[in-house]
């Protein structure tokens, strides 16, 4: 992983930390409004789930630097229709520009920098780089999304936060042009049909029950994420000794940031010291943020919440990178981006299945019990893979 491909992960996720903390502001500022806010979202959320997939075989088949350098084209379009937007009728293609951008951004780019790696330096280099990625992805945004508030209450207008994500995605549109270099699919293998990828991507899965279970496991995260990042404010709000603290929420975002950063960092050197033990400490890490779920869910004072939510936070950044090591070790090359983006999908639909979910149960279970069944779930689906490994082996699962 070069010093520069490294700046450009860094530069890309600052630049999407800017419009992070202001995004549905912005939208509400633009014309719309906290009836036809949630609908622009879900035009954007639909967007995303509809291109995921899609984006990622594109990047297998035609190149992981297009479809990358794509994506900021997306985006560049998306930011000057929302900077010229003054109505519905504007925000609608802002938003389907930006999910779009969104689709094929997601996988190009680490998918690129992954093979290089292990052309390189062969599998071993796997825990490293996923880490490193993970760290910098982690870094860019929690700085990006600081900045962002600052920029905002400086200028004292939303519109500085959409004209700095637009010259920060051209910036990295060029460095990624000039210094990223990729061979042509076609310098290394003929290129096959989309449906032909698509049956081997369906062969690939079937033939790797490993895989697929971790598949699996990225739809159980997206419910537990979308329920946790949903509620975790009111009911912080909630406990006597918070009301008035709203400055807390700030501190609180910062260190589950730190957490993912400091958890991505703990991981990776876990995974190099015990290579061949990858699998087990996955589910390890898996039942304990499951765990620790549960703990969260029982919190009543303002110490105890906070400390669980920067656990949480720590042992998903261990998940994330152990997931990540053994999914890039599980795929070959040529369908990397594919599964990269299959892994994203499944957590969106998680994530849409928990709005419906929580939107009919949250009356009933209140904001404790919605995280109980979430962790619950995801539990009992790391349960599942402990069983995988033990009842049909490792050499099965690999």
């Amino acid at each position: 992983m070069t010093k520069m491909q490294q700046v450009i992960i860094a530069l890309n996720s600052f630049s999407v930390g800017i419009l992070i903390p202001v995004f549905n502001l912005v939208l509400l500022e633009k014309g719309s409004s906290l009836q036809t806010l949630p609908l622009l979202l879900g035009i954007y959320s639909v967007t995303v789930l509809c291109m995921e997939l899609p984006s990622g075989i594109c990047a297998d088949i035609y190149g992981r630097k297009a479809v990358f350098m794509l994506s900021c084209g997306l985006y560049a379009i998306s930011f000057c229709v929302l900077f010229a937007a003054d109505n519905m009728l504007w925000l609608v293609p802002a938003v389907i520009f930006y999910g779009l951008a969104r689709a094929f951004s997601s996988g190009s780019l680490d998918a690129l920098i992954i093979d290089q790696a292990i052309g390189r330096h062969g599998d071993a280099c796997l825990a490293k780089v996923t880490s490193r990625m993970a760290v910098l992805d982690g870094a860019g945004l929690a700085v990006g999304g600081l900045a962002g508030g600052i920029v905002s209450d400086v200028t004292g207008s939303h519109l500085a936060n959409i004209l700095l994500r637009i010259i920060l995605t051209a910036m990295v549109f060029i460095l990624c042009l000039i210094f990223v270099k990729e061979h042509s699919i076609r310098d290394t293998q003929q290129p096959i049909p989309f449906y032909e990828h698509l049956r081997k991507g369906r062969q690939l899965i079937a033939d790797k029950s490993g895989l697929g279970y971790i598949l699996l496991s990225a739809f159980f995260l997206g419910f537990l994420l979308f329920s946790l990042e949903t509620y975790w404010q009111p009911a912080f709000m909630q406990i006597p000794e918070a009301k008035g603290s709203t400055w807390v929420l700030g501190f609180i975002t910062f260190m589950g940031f730190l957490a993912v950063t400091i958890g991505n960092i703990a991981v990776q050197k876990l995974l190099d010291r015990y290579n061949s033990k990858w699998w087990s400490i996955y589910n390890v890490f898996r039942i304990l943020f499951a765990v620790g779920i549960l703990v969260f869910a029982l919190q009543k004072g303002v110490i105890g919440f906070v400390s669980c939510y920067t656990s949480i936070y720590l042992l998903l950044g261990a998940c994330n990178v152990a997931e990540s090591t053994l999914v890039n070790k599980l795929t070959p090359n040529h369908m990397r981006a594919s599964v990269l983006s299959l892994s994203s999908l499944n957590i969106q639909i998680g994530g849409l299945c928990a709005s419906v979910f929580n939107s009919l149960m949250v009356g009933r279970l209140s904001f404790s019990g919605v995280w109980i069944i979430a962790g619950i779930l995801i539990g009992g689906c790391a349960a599942g893979g402990i069983y995988i490994k033990s009842s049909i082996g490792l050499k099965r699962v690999l």
